[in-house]
C-alpha cells in the first residue's frame, strides 16, 4: 500500500513537472514560457542601421571592425566613435483561451481557441565603441559591442483542454498557470585589423571575446478553487531556473574587393562563441530536483554585399546574410523540452536575411549631410512545434504554446551631418511589427 501511495506521488510529481516545463516556452516570435520566442543578434551602427542593415560591402566606418573587418583597411584617419541604442520588442506568448473540448462558459472558460498576449521589452543602452589606428596599409581597431540584451517577463493563467477519466472525455481540465522572466547580455569585446593587399583588395579579421549572462526563473502554480478559478500564485507547484555567466572567444574575417571606381564587393564571416549555463527543475510536493548542463550558441553568420555608387552624391548598397539560429536549438531549447520526450518536434530556422539601401549626400550643403533609407527581410526564426502523427493532446498543447512566427519586413531611414572637419553625428530607426529600434553615434577624427 506504501508503494502504491510513492508511486502515485511520483507519477503526480512528473505529469505535474511534464505540464509545467515539457509544454512550457523569449530574442520575431512564438508564444511559450520557458523557451526562447526569438533571439535576434543585431549588428552595430547609424549608418547601416538607416541603410536597411546593408554594410558588409559599403564598409566605411567603424563598426566594419565587426560587419567585415576588411573594410578598415580603407579608413585613413584616427577615429574615436560611440553609438546609443533604443530598443522595443514585442512577444507574443500563450495566455489562456481553450485549446481543445468545448467551452463551458463557466468563470473565464469562454473563448474557443487559444488566446495570446504581448509582452513588452524596451531600453536604451550603450550600442557601440571603436577606437580606430591606421598604419598605411594596416588599420587596428578595438571595440565594444552589446550584441544581445533580452529582458523579458509574462504571466500565463492556463489554457483549457480536454481529458479523459476513466475512458470518458472531460472539458473540466485546465493546464496550471505559469510565470517567469528571462534576462540574457551578450557583450563582445574584440579587436580587429584591416589589410590593404593592393588598390582594389583588401582582407580583415578579428577576434572577440564575448561575455554572457543569463538569469532566468519561472513557477507553476495551483488554482484558488477548481480548474475555473483564477490562479492562486501564493503556492508554487514547481519551478525551474536558468544561470549562466562567462567568457567565450569568437572570430570573425573580410574580404573587400574594389571592382570599378563605382563598385565594391565584400564578405564576411563570424563564428559565434558557445557559452554553459545550467538548468535545475524542481517539484517541491515530490522531492524533484534536477540540474542539467547545456551549451548557449550564438549562431555564425556569413554575408555578401555589394556598392554601387551611382555618382559621388548617390550610392545603393545590398547585403545577403546566412544566420545560422538553427545553433540555437541543440542544448539551449532542447535541455527545456526533455521532460516531454519531444524535443526532436522542436524547430528553428536558419535565416537568409536581404537588406538594401539607399544614401544621397548633399555636399554642396554648407556642413554636407546625408539621407539614408532602406529595408531588409527578415524571416520567421522563432522556435515552433511540429506535432507528431499522433495528434495528441500533449501536440495540441505544445503547437499551441509555440505556434512560431511569421516573416516580417523592415523598414528603415535615418541621416548623419558633419558638423566639422572632424565631427560627424548619424542616426537611424528600424520599423516592423515587431520590434522598434533607434540609434544614435557620434565620430571624432583626428
Amino acid at each position: 500500500m506504501l508503494n502504491s501511495t510513492r508511486q502515485r506521488r511520483r507519477a503526480l510529481g512528473m505529469l505535474i513537472l511534464l505540464s509545467t516545463f515539457g509544454a512550457a516556452a523569449p530574442a520575431a516570435g512564438q508564444s511559450s514560457a520557458q523557451l526562447p520566442l526569438q533571439f535576434d543578434f543585431l549588428a552595430p551602427g547609424a549608418r547601416s542601421l538607416a541603410l536597411g542593415g546593408a554594410f558588409i560591402g559599403a564598409a566605411d566606418d567603424a563598426t566594419t571592425a565587426f560587419i567585415n573587418p576588411a573594410g578598415l583597411a580603407l579608413l585613413s584617419r584616427l577615429e574615436l566613435s560611440a553609438e546609443v541604442r533604443y530598443r522595443r520588442i514585442e512577444t507574443p506568448f500563450l495566455k489562456g483561451g481553450r485549446i481543445a473540448g468545448t467551452i463551458t462558459n463557466i468563470g473565464p472558460d469562454t473563448v474557443q481557441g487559444p488566446v495570446y498576449a504581448t509582452g513588452v521589452e524596451d531600453y536604451v543602452s550603450p550600442a557601440y565603441f571603436s577606437f580606430i589606428v591606421p598604419f598605411n596599409r594596416v588599420t587596428l581597431a578595438a571595440y565594444a559591442h552589446e550584441l544581445v540584451r533580452v529582458d523579458s517577463s509574462f504571466e500565463n493563467d492556463g489554457v483549457f483542454r480536454q481529458s479523459v477519466l476513466l475512458g470518458t472525455p472531460s472539458d473540466r481540465s485546465r493546464t496550471l498557470p505559469i510565470s517567469g522572466s528571462r534576462q540574457v547580455t551578450i557583450r563582445n569585446y574584440g579587436g580587429s585589423v584591416g589589410v590593404r593587399l593592393n588598390d582594389r583588395l583588401s582582407v580583415g579579421g578579428g577576434i572577440s571575446a564575448y561575455t554572457f549572462d543569463l538569469d532566468g526563473a519561472f513557477a507553476r502554480y495551483i488554482f484558488e478553487g477548481d480548474v475555473f478559478s483564477p490562479p492562486d500564485r501564493t503556492i508554487v507547484s514547481a519551478t525551474a531556473t536558468q544561470e549562466g555567466s562567462g567568457v567565450s572567444l569568437g572570430a570573425n574575417l573580410g574580404v573587400l574587393w574594389t571592382v570599378t571606381g563605382a563598385v565594391k564587393i565584400g564578405a564576411s564571416y563570424r563564428y559565434g562563441p558557445s557559452f554553459s549555463f545550467t538548468q535545475r527543475d524542481q517539484v517541491p510536493v515530490e522531492q524533484f530536483d534536477l540540474v542539467r548542463t547545456g551549451d548557449f550558441r550564438v549562431p555564425d553568420v556569413f554575408g555578401v554585399g555589394v556598392e554601387w555608387r551611382l555618382s559621388p552624391s548617390v550610392r545603393l548598397v545590398a547585403d545577403y546574410d546566412r544566420v545560422r539560429y538553427s545553433e540555437l536549438k541543440e542544448d539551449f531549447a532542447d535541455i527545456q523540452a526533455i521532460a516531454s520526450g519531444r524535443p526532436d518536434q522542436l524547430k528553428i530556422d536558419d535565416a537568409d536575411e536581404f537588406h538594401g539601401g539607399v544614401e544621397y549626400v548633399f555636399l554642396q550643403a554648407a556642413k554636407p549631410f546625408a539621407l539614408r533609407a532602406g529595408l531588409w527581410w527578415d524571416p520567421d526564426h522563432s522556435i515552433r512545434y511540429e506535432p507528431t502523427a499522433a495528434g495528441d493532446s500533449i501536440d495540441l498543447l505544445y503547437s499551441a504554446t509555440l505556434p512560431g512566427g511569421e516573416d516580417v519586413m523592415h523598414y528603415t531611414f535615418g541621416g548623419g551631418i558633419a558638423i566639422t572637419g572632424n565631427v560627424e553625428i548619424n542616426a537611424g530607426a528600424d520599423f516592423s511589427k515587431r520590434t522598434t529600434a533607434v540609434t544614435a553615434s557620434a565620430v571624432v577624427r583626428f
